[in-house]
């Protein structure tokens, strides 16, 4: 019984840090298209003038 609580235990550790890391590669992504936008906006706003 013991060895099939570990393996819970373990996919339920992996699936923890499987989600934490996507969600930080969320945020990462997000905020790099963000400044992207941003730049590109500055970018065509200077052409303009």
């Amino acid at each position: 019984m013991m060895f099939g609580t570990g393996i819970l235990v373990a996919i339920l550790f992996y699936a923890v840090i499987v989600a934490v890391l996507a969600v930080v590669v969320y945020f990462v992504v997000r905020l790099a298209v963000l400044h992207a936008l941003k730049a590109h906006t500055h970018w065509i706003d200077g052409g303009k003038q």
